[in-house]
């Protein structure tokens, strides 16, 4: 009995590292090397600063969207309160670097809420590739 219950302990080990290794392939990148962002706070005014290493030099890097969110106190729930797309902020992406760094300004913060951001990176050459981040909460 003993023999057979180690041998089942011992199967699922060996399947939860399995089903973590297919994990880390799915999230392998051909385009993005690392990613990072954070979210600072100064009375009124919030800022998101963000950096993207590519694997090469890209012909387009760095953030696609970026959403603010708030989330008052006592809530459980993030609401949207501001939306940056690289379509309308031109120092949200970059041209044929590798790494790129920038940041955006949200100026309407609540003192009773906090506030976290969700930055959608992108990497293009050839192919492409996306990846979204969320930050910790000010």
């Amino acid at each position: 009995m003993k023999k057979r219950i180690s041998l089942i302990a011992l199967l699922l080990i060996v399947i939860f590292c399995m089903a973590d290794v297919a994990g880390a392939t799915v999230r392998a990148s051909e385009y993005i090397e690392d990613c990072f962002a954070q979210i600072r706070r100064s009375d009124s005014k919030v800022t998101v600063t963000f950096d993207i290493n590519g694997k090469n030099s890209m012909d387009v890097i760095g953030a696609q969207t970026i959403l603010i969110q708030e989330k008052t106190s006592g809530s459980t729930t993030w609401s949207t309160v501001a939306t940056y797309s690289s379509s309308s902020y031109s120092n949200m992406l970059s041209s044929n670097t590798r790494y790129y760094k920038s940041s955006v300004n949200y100026y309407n913060a609540k003192s009773d809420c906090e506030y976290r951001a969700k930055v959608y990176f992108y990497a293009e050459k050839g192919g492409y590739d996306t990846r979204e981040f969320i930050t910790l909460s000010v």
